[in-house]
């Protein structure tokens, strides 16, 4: 067998638009695991958002969390990476955000802060699948272990103009994406999905040759670009399809099933 990882994006990827995984879906990564392939699922999603994932497969398997600011284990919870974005670039993000009137939603490993309870926010909190706690100042939060990623709200028209803006004012100083049309993620310039990738593949001594991932948006780039074989959805930017080898299916057709069924099986 050529491949031994397999890498999946979850929103937009691996799920429909009705963020769900499909029996087809499901029953692919399934037969893809029991030929002896590691799935990793790779997402801006913090470990309590992934937790239906993690229970269909009933496996320990590594999560790419945070958009690789953080890789754990499912099952065992071991924490493989986990790199924090300094206090300092932190509170220039979130004020920012606030004097922008963005919600701006903050994570410390597994916990949950936000600038404001609000529809957003509330919408975001259901997606964490997780309580939320609301801040003012994110020096509130200098004991509470370092902070993985911030996140703002705000439309796709706002989100894309930011990203601009935003990518050129920190370039260099961290790592700034699109994960959703309504979310501008911002984390540690040294982490990112494709570093968190060649971090698993030294642990399970699985070179970039023998990986495939598969993504649809600007944060998964890095691992499409890292993967031995980077694949694109259908529903895919074209910026996202000009960095990969293939196009498959959308993420409403099954699009990863189809990856597992012609390259992995």
């Amino acid at each position: 067998m050529k491949y031994k990882l397999l890498a999946a994006d979850m929103d937009g990827t691996l799920l429909n638009d009705k963020s769900e995984i499909t029996e087809k879906t499901k029953t692919a990564v399934l037969k893809a695991i029991d030929a002896g392939v590691l799935f990793v699922t790779a997402t801006g999603r913090a470990l309590s958002g992934v937790e239906f994932i993690n229970a269909l497969f009933d496996k320990d398997l590594p999560f790419i969390t945070h958009n690789g600011a953080m890789v754990c284990m499912g099952k065992s919870r071991k924490v493989l990476v986990n790199k924090h974005l300094g206090f300092d670039l932190a509170k220039e993000v979130f004020d920012l955000g606030v004097a922008y009137e963005i919600p701006v939603v903050v994570w410390t490993g597994k916990k949950l802060w936000v600038s404001r309870e609000c529809e957003d926010t509330r919408f975001y909190r259901g997606i964490a699948n997780t309580d939320m706690s609301v801040i003012t100042d994110i020096y509130e939060l200098k004991d509470a272990g370092g902070v993985s990623k911030l996140l703002w709200i705000d439309s796709p028209g706002n989100i894309s103009r930011y990203h601009r803006e935003m990518s050129e004012r920190f370039g260099g100083r961290l790592n700034c994406y699109p994960s959703r049309p309504i979310f501008l993620e911002f984390f540690s310039i040294d982490a990112d999905k494709g570093i968190a990738l060649a971090e698993i593949g030294r642990i399970y001594e699985i070179d970039r040759s023998e990986m495939v991932a598969v993504g649809d948006s600007y944060n998964d780039i890095s691992m499409l670009k890292y993967a031995g074989f980077g694949v694109a959805m259908e529903n895919s930017p074209d910026e996202i399809k000009a960095v990969c080898g293939h196009v498959t299916l959308s993420n409403n057709n099954d699009g990863v099933a189809a990856v597992i069924d012609e390259y992995i099986l």
